[in-house]
């Protein structure tokens, strides 16, 4: 199956790239679709908090430190998602010339988040949020003011790229389609590295899906001093944080080397527990033989959940229901006295309670 060969492949090239995956992890295929594939991370034996069960050298990251077309990236003075979108769409067009070709043959072309929908498709799929109009209202002219803020990067600051004397860059692979499909990937998939990286695609550690408020192993970054202090750029908005909270920041921990990898022999600096150029995934619960070990994209909401990655969870614990104020304050008016609900919106914009107004 074409699926098993590109698994297999993906497999080399992390042992030639020196990525260490554990052997009692399982990359299992989930489905498989005409054009990629869909992985969940498996225990092969019991897991046990502390346990090291990957590490992934900076270097095989793809970011825009480490892309072919880092000249012309900062040339351009592109930082954060607009970098590493050309990053992407550099390397996918340079096809097995590539050094991440086998890594991203593993990823599907696009993530469907609500940022590549039609907008007929905006308004009908997110139609459904019953408990609040006003809530679906805002949240469809969000996804909608987004499209056309990514647009108007494309045509602003990928599109003139074209013309760069730097690289000849194939136009079929930076067209605006192209840039929307690198958004929905980075939005999807990508990690904070460090400061000199910024934000990257990780190999292996964007295998592990995610659960809310239930993560079995944890993305860490061994703090370095030796690397730039520059901060990377990136665009990220507040619109998220005002759907629903911000991520988990990285952890700058180092921890114990533990036994049981298969990346190869590798360079005894590079499974150094001190070496700043590796990132390590750690688990931080146990986890039994045969159980899916997930990572989390941070305690979010459904809300948040669907915009950032298209997806929701039941039972979601952090969930919210946005209700119009204007409602609120005429139940309260009908059955108690103006001074009293007076009294009741005062104490909730003192504790905070409200979003948007």
């Amino acid at each position: 199956m074409a699926a098993t060969r590109r698994m297999r492949a993906f497999k080399r090239w992390m042992k030639c790239q020196g990525i260490e995956c554990s052997v009692a992890l399982n990359l299992t295929i989930a489905t498989e679709a005409p054009q990629s594939i869909s992985v969940s991370v498996k225990a092969l034996c019991d897991l046990q908090v502390g346990d090291v069960v990957a590490r992934i050298p900076k270097q095989s990251c793809l970011t825009v430190k480490t892309s072919g077309a880092h000249e012309l990236i900062e040339e351009s003075q592109l930082g954060g998602y607009l970098g590493l979108s050309v990053a992407i769409m550099y390397e996918k067009s340079l096809g097995p010339k590539s050094p991440w070709f086998q890594y991203l043959q593993l990823l599907p072309p696009i993530e469907p988040i609500p940022l590549l929908w039609s907008l007929p498709e905006i308004d009908f799929l997110l139609s459904w949020h019953r408990t609040s109009q006003v809530f679906g209202s805002i949240v469809r002219q969000i996804i909608k003011e987004d499209k056309a803020l990514v647009y108007e990067d494309w045509k602003e600051c990928i599109e003139p790229l074209l013309g760069s004397a730097l690289l000849e860059l194939n136009p079929e692979f930076f067209s605006v389609q192209e840039y929307f499909a690198a958004r929905s990937l980075i939005s999807s998939r990508s990690f904070e590295i460090d400061k000199y990286h910024g934000f990257g695609m990780v190999p292996l550690a964007d295998l592990f899906n995610h659960k809310t408020a239930a993560e079995d192993v944890h993305f860490t970054a061994i703090s370095s001093h030796s690397e730039s202090d520059n901060d990377a750029d990136n665009d990220n908005s507040d619109i998220d944080d005002a759907i629903d909270g911000d991520d988990e920041p990285i952890a700058q921990d180092s921890h114990s080397e533990k036994d049981g990898f298969s990346g190869g022999d590798m360079e005894s600096s590079l499974t150094s527990e001190d070496d700043p150029r590796v990132l390590e995934m750690i688990m931080i619960k146990d986890v039994k033989a045969g159980a899916e070990v997930f990572n989390t994209y941070g305690s979010l909401g459904n809300a948040a959940l669907l915009h950032r990655y298209g997806f929701t969870e039941l039972d979601n614990p952090f969930d919210i229901v946005n209700i119009d104020l204007e409602l609120v304050l005429q139940w309260s008016s009908s059955l108690f006295s103006c001074r009293h609900s007076r009294r009741r919106l005062s104490l909730w914009r003192k504790l905070d309670l409200f979003w948007m107004w």
